[in-house]
């Protein structure tokens, strides 16, 4: 007898069939197929197409074996016109025809132009040895071997791409849209910080100048009260406004003795303010009245002064 080789002829997965209806095959439903034949009773024929009254027969199966996720036949009796046929790619591909409880083989057709329900099918090709068929691992596979698609899948498939492109078209419209608002944002963000920085830049200059006035009247208060020899005045205030740059703070005991932390400046300052007034330079500021000058005296007309002479 004249068998071919082995042959995938079905695998595990959810496919369509010719009218639309999707069936899922289990490895338990294809052994449930592979058990369910006896080709001694009722031999499965290979055909062309789905013909209704499965005739007329150009092989027969002969038998099944499951191997894995894959039921395999193999094919007895297949002409030599029939492996010309296929040779020259009329026919190219193989699906299976099953009774409505899917336990069944009623036959295996030949496929010209139409698509198999169960996908990813190699195009057939024939041999001396007879008949090779190559189910892909998945229908998410590309078509293997010039297994071109339909008019129909084409243009579903072009339908699908051109949906997606329009949605990835607006999602771009609004991203560009999303990144105009963000500038703007940024735009009033940079004017704000920029007039910020100015006010800030103003009230430092301010408070730059207040200190200097309140350095410079502490210092003159220091002069007025003979703490200070006024020749230093300058001096001090330039040295002062050297010590405010430290940022560390020091220790300073208080009068009551409590200990604080204050500025270097302060600290210096409270140092000189401390000291005892030097009598000499108290002296240039705080010298008492002349002798004839007496407090709550009656006004001197210069006039009258001149009568008396």
């Amino acid at each position: 007898m004249d068998l071919t080789p082995w042959i995938d002829i079905a695998r595990t997965g959810t496919f369509e069939d010719s009218n639309g209806r999707e069936h899922t095959f289990t490895e338990a439903d294809l052994e449930a197929i592979r058990a369910g034949y006896d080709p001694a009773k009722s031999e499965a024929p290979l055909v062309f197409g789905h013909p209704k009254d499965n005739a007329p027969a150009y092989g027969w199966l002969h038998a099944l074996k499951l191997e894995g996720a894959k039921l395999l036949a193999q094919f007895a009796h297949v002409p030599a016109q029939v492996k010309k046929l296929v040779q020259d790619r009329h026919y190219r591909y193989v699906s299976m025809s099953l009774s409505p409880d899917k336990r069944r083989i009623l036959h295996i057709g030949l496929l010209g132009a139409a698509a198999p329900a169960i996908h990813g099918l190699e195009p057939v090709e024939m041999n001396t040895e007879g008949i090779t068929i190559n189910f892909a691992a998945s229908p998410e596979e590309a078509r293997p071997g010039g297994n071109m698609p339909t008019e129909q899948e084409l243009q579903q498939e072009c339908g699908k791409l051109k949906a997606e492109n329009k949605a990835l078209e607006a999602k771009c419209e609004k991203l560009e849209k999303e990144v105009e608002e963000l500038k703007e944002d940024c735009k009033e963000l940079e004017e704000k910080c920029e007039k910020l920085e100015k006010e800030l830049k103003d009230e430092s200059s301010d408070f730059s100048a207040f200190k200097d006035k309140q350095r410079a009247a502490r210092v003159q208060a220091l002069v007025n009260s003979g703490k200070l020899e006024p020749a230093k005045a300058a001096e001090t205030i330039s040295f002062t406004a050297a010590l405010a740059k430290v940022a560390d703070p020091v220790n300073f005991s208080t009068p009551d003795g409590k200990q604080e932390q204050i500025s270097a400046e302060e600290r210096y300052f409270r140092e000189l303010e401390a000291a005892p007034a030097d009598p000499r330079f108290a002296a240039s500021f705080t010298a008492p009245a002349p002798g004839h000058y007496q407090t709550g005296a009656a006004t001197v007309n210069p006039g009258d002064i001149t009568k008396m002479l």
